[in-house]
């Protein structure tokens, strides 16, 4: 349960309350499942080194565990300790984060196979909102950063549509309000020469082609 026994609790996007962070970062260490506003749809975090939080996330979403699942960042120095950035990779961060754009890149630490989809790539991401930045924060500077929803359904853009969907399997759901924006990020495969867009969100394929080589 959330702060003082409530399931969710209200956070200004702008100003976060440290105390409800703190609180949040317990449950996150202790192995349970917080959903959070960020600067697309609604987020839903665990501890991405819990192997046991991660199949707990992926139950309550009814997630398949071979698809992976996406990572948020405090800041890009975390990133780059736990990926490996390519040029393009260098290039497409210095102008799209913190922001809607995830980035497929070859691991360099140590990823549990149930996070991963049992790959040999991760998705990461830093976000442009202050709330998943301070949640990473509490376990090290990464999270998990899949969608608050039932895999399939639309995506959760307040926290009543979190509640509605997964709210019966989460810990704590923090009040954001609306979000700014109805799609989700856009995820491009780094790995592969050209990059490949794997889902076109936030961010359109034709911005990314100004940049770097993009296959049709």
């Amino acid at each position: 349960m959330g702060l003082n026994g409530l399931r969710k609790v209200k956070i200004d996007p702008e100003n976060p309350d440290m105390k409800i962070i703190r609180e949040a970062g317990r449950l996150l260490r202790e192995g349970k499942l917080v959903a959070y506003p960020t600067d697309t749809v609604y987020g839903l975090g665990a501890n991405p080194f819990d192997v046991k939080a991660v199949q707990n996330l992926l139950r309550a979403k009814r997630r398949k565990w071979e698809l992976g699942l996406p990572l948020l960042v405090s800041d890009d120095s975390i990133a780059r300790k736990v990926a490996e950035f390519t040029p393009d990779a260098d290039l497409l961060s210095k102008n799209f984060w913190p922001g809607g754009l995830t980035l497929i890149l070859k691991p360099l630490i140590k990823i549990p196979s149930i996070v991963t989809g049992d790959k040999d790539s991760i998705a990461i991401r830093l976000p442009a909102h202050k709330v998943p930045q301070l949640l990473a924060k509490c376990l090290n500077g990464i999270l998990i950063g899949t969608s608050a929803n039932i895999s399939g359904q639309p995506p959760a853009l307040n926290a009543k549509q979190v509640q509605e969907q997964i709210g019966k399997d989460t810990d704590m759901i923090l009040d954001g309000g609306e979000t700014l924006n109805a799609q989700p990020s856009t995820i491009i495969d780094l790995t592969q020469r050209p990059a490949v867009i794997l889902r076109e969100g936030i961010i359109g394929a034709r911005v990314l082609k100004k940049f770097i080589d993009v296959k049709d």
